[in-house]
């Protein structure tokens, strides 16, 4: 992966700084930490089904 950015960054220059490694995985932990802290959520409520309608007037055969 690494190969391929290094490639990339050959081909066509970076025109933003470079981020650290670290820093990035460091925003990956942080990203982590909130979502584990996070309640989880609520149990979905399950509705009773609906009756279909009668049909009236219809004899079956």
């Amino acid at each position: 992966m690494d190969t391929l950015h290094t490639v990339l960054r050959a081909i066509r220059g970076e025109s933003r700084p470079r981020r650290d490694h670290l820093q990035i995985f460091r925003e990956f932990l942080s990203h982590l930490d909130r979502i584990g802290k996070r309640p989880p959520p609520a149990p979905r409520t399950v509705k009773g089904a609906k009756a279909a309608p009668r049909r009236t007037g219809v004899r079956a055969r």
